[in-house]
């Protein structure tokens, strides 16, 4: 873990580099021994921190998860680890966590169960299926999902895929972007079920295993 944001001065109480160590931390604690005696390790990783510390990272967050994919990788070929399925990283914001700490999630996904469908249910109860490309909430007619609200802003927030799943971005509307009742700092990774408000409107997050 060397090179790019790994080598950045940093000034945030989370360090992309701990992140990084932390990963390879819950990668060897969390090994196992498959039927073919391969030691198999998790490839599927969600990384909680307090929603300060998300802010912090928010300018090196794309880059930062891709380098997060490639490290993982490279750990698991030096150390003889197998992985059963693709790798993917996400971050999101743990309101219970203190500035500074650091929590993970993971777990094993074998290829052909990693695949997620995901929609958005509109106030209407209209169903939009979520795909590659990142969809736009606000007031202005040219966006996905239109709320003709003076409280809602033009650019208001936007849905987009990450490595895994989908996280809602706050585009720094006026009145703020919330998911089950709570503001959003920066970026939040989706959940199904998740419910997501913009001033008083709302949608619900669906996703299911394919």
């Amino acid at each position: 873990m060397v090179g790019g944001v790994f080598s950045r001065a940093f000034r945030g109480n989370v360090r992309p580099i701990e992140i990084g160590r932390r990963l390879v931390k819950e990668i060897d604690a969390n090994r196992s021994v498959d039927s073919k005696n391969r030691r198999v390790v998790p490839n599927h990783f969600l990384v909680h921190l307090s929603p300060a510390d998300l802010e912090a990272l928010e300018s090196v967050r794309r880059d930062l998860l891709a380098e997060l994919v490639e490290a993982v990788k490279e750990y698991a070929e030096d150390e003889g680890y197998h992985l059963k399925g693709s790798v993917s990283v996400a971050i999101d914001a743990d309101d219970s966590l203190k500035v500074g700490r650091i929590k993970v999630s993971c777990e094993i996904r074998a290829t052909g169960t990693t695949a997620v469908t995901a929609a958005v249910i509109l106030p209407d109860d209209r169903r939009l299926t979520l795909g590659s490309e990142t969809l736009v909430i606000g007031r202005s007619a040219d966006n996905a999902i239109v709320f003709d609200d003076p409280n809602v802003s033009r650019r208001h927030a936007e849905i987009s895929a990450t490595g895994g799943g989908w996280v809602v971005k706050d585009l720094g509307s006026t009145n703020g972007t919330k998911v089950n009742g709570t503001i959003i700092a920066g970026e939040r990774a989706l959940r199904d079920g998740d419910i997501v408000s913009f001033a008083s409107h709302s949608i619900r997050y669906e996703a299911r295993q394919a």
